[in-house]
């Protein structure tokens, strides 16, 4: 019986459509006062990582936050590109 092997990381398709300096936004969702809010961000690509994670590699996208000007470690998963003209 075969083993199925794949040499790309977790993220790596959907990241590879995301480079450095794209404007992207992501959601976090919060309760305040008995209600969900949910609060969009927006930000740019700053570098893409691959980190071991639960033993498999992992991209990890680092985002400069336009709201705090943070750099955050996000999961692609988590992005939405934006579109910019």
């Amino acid at each position: 019986m075969s083993k199925l092997v794949n040499d790309i990381p977790f993220g790596g398709i959907l990241s590879s459509k995301m480079k450095i300096g794209a404007l992207v936004s992501w959601a976090e969702w919060m309760i305040a006062d008995n209600n969900l809010i949910e609060e969009v961000y927006y930000g740019t690509i700053v570098e893409k990582i691959t980190k071991i994670e639960g033993g498999r590699p992992m991209v990890i996208v680092l985002v400069a936050c336009s709201k705090t000007g943070d750099i955050l470690s996000l999961n692609p998963f988590q992005l939405r590109l934006e579109d910019t003209n």
